[in-house]
C-alpha cells in the first residue's frame, strides 16, 4: 500500500517536472521568435478549424503570395525560404525533401505546444488583440 502511493507521488512529480519543462520551452521560443517568425507558424498551425483539419500545408510559392497579397508583408523570396529553413532548424516545421515545388507542413503532435507558443508571443508582446 505504501508503495504505491510513492510510486504515484514519483509520477506526479515528473508529470510535474514535464509540465515545467514544458511552460520553459514555450516561453523560450515565444521570445526568441520575432513577429515575422511568428505570422509564420500562425499560417500553419492556427487555421480555426476542428482536428484533423486544423493545420495547414503549404507550397513555398503559394505562401510567398500568400503573404505578400494578403497579409501585405514585404520580404523576398530568399528571405522567406531561410526563415522557413530555420524554423524547420528548431523542429518546428517539417521541409518535405526532394518536392518542387518546396512543400512545408506543420509537425503532428505538437500543435498544441506550438499554439501556446504563438498565444505567449501576443500576450508578451501586449498584441492580444491581434489574436
Amino acid at each position: 500500500m505504501i508503495m504505491n502511493e510513492i510510486d504515484l507521488l514519483s509520477e506526479a512529480s515528473v508529470s510535474i517536472e514535464a509540465g515545467n519543462e514544458e511552460i520553459g520551452k514555450i516561453n523560450f521560443f515565444a521570445e526568441k521568435l520575432d513577429f515575422l517568425d511568428v505570422q509564420l507558424l500562425r499560417k500553419f498551425y492556427s487555421t480555426g478549424r476542428e482536428f484533423p483539419n486544423d493545420c495547414q500545408p503549404y507550397c513555398f510559392p503559394v505562401l510567398y503570395t500568400e503573404l505578400k497579397v494578403n497579409h501585405q508583408i514585404k520580404m523576398g523570396l530568399e528571405a522567406l525560404r531561410k526563415r522557413l529553413d530555420n524554423l524547420v532548424m528548431l523542429e518546428l516545421l517539417v521541409k518535405v525533401k526532394n518536392s518542387n515545388p518546396t512543400n512545408y507542413y506543420p509537425l503532428r503532435g505538437k500543435e498544441r505546444f506550438l499554439r501556446a507558443v504563438i498565444m505567449k508571443f501576443f500576450l508578451i508582446n501586449g498584441l492580444s488583440k491581434f489574436l
